[in-house]
């Protein structure tokens, strides 16, 4: 792909496309919506977590409030291989959560390949993990409360008014390409409905066009309303894909 810095582009056409990606060939980075990442449903892995605790006696944690988002790959061949989390302060914040999460992974025997066209395939699974909910308060049947969050006070179609909001915020006079992009952005949206700590997972390569999409993210100042667990308000980690075309045109 290539891209030349230029001082005028006329009349640029941009087709912005929020889309599942694949992040390469072999792995699928979500699983299809009628499917399971684990044998017997998400009420499984919970009711498995839940005794993996008791039989090993692993502790609960000392900050009931701690709340961590974890992913794992979960192989072909029903094994899993755990994913490095980029975000240092939100891990450092959940600490216990996200050791907890991968301890009891261990010993999970349920791990259910994603099937694609008939074929199994590498992806990527996501749990909520609560420890709070998972020691003293498990019930059977356990399933998180979660409500996730939303962008402004749009009742519908919220993520389209967040893609329209990134894209007129977007600064693409300095640059003329004809090619794809694609920019993946990981960044928490806080108890007060604020975006921070936002980290580019997937960039272009292009250093210069990799900033700017970066502080664009950070320009953007309207609030979200929060994700919240049992009621009460959590940060929560969201990933947003953001793939484009750009023609420019006479």
């Amino acid at each position: 792909m290539q891209i030349t810095k230029t001082t005028k582009i006329k009349n640029p056409i941009v087709l912005f496309l929020f889309f599942s990606t694949v992040l390469h060939a072999q792995i699928v980075d979500h699983y299809p919506k009628s499917q399971s990442p684990y044998i017997g449903g998400y009420e499984a892995y919970y009711k498995d977590f839940h005794d993996i605790i008791a039989e090993n006696n692993l502790q609960p944690c000392k900050n009931k409030n701690e709340f961590y988002q974890f992913h794992v790959l979960i192989t072909e061949d029903a094994s899993i291989k755990f994913i490095k989390d980029p975000n240092e302060k939100y891990v450092a914040e959940n600490k216990c959560a996200y050791d907890l999460a991968r301890e009891v992974a261990k010993y999970q025997k349920g791990w259910n390949p994603a099937v694609v066209n008939g074929v199994k395939q590498n992806a990527i699974a996501t749990f909520i993990i609560y420890p709070d909910d998972l020691f003293g308060h498990y019930k059977d049947g356990y399933y998180p409360a979660v409500t996730y969050p939303v962008f402004g006070d749009y009742k519908e179609n919220h993520l389209e008014h967040f893609r329209k909001e990134l894209i007129s915020k977007l600064d693409l006079r300095r640059f003329r390409w004809n090619d794809i992009f694609t920019v993946e952005a990981e960044f928490t949206i806080t108890k007060e409905g604020k975006m921070e700590d936002i980290v580019l997972t997937k960039k272009t390569g292009l250093e210069e066009f990799d900033r700017m999409i970066f502080y664009t993210y950070k320009s953007i100042r309207k609030k979200w309303k929060p994700a919240t667990i049992n009621g009460n308000p959590i940060d929560f980690r969201f990933k947003y894909v953001l793939r484009a075309i750009t023609d420019p045109t006479d």
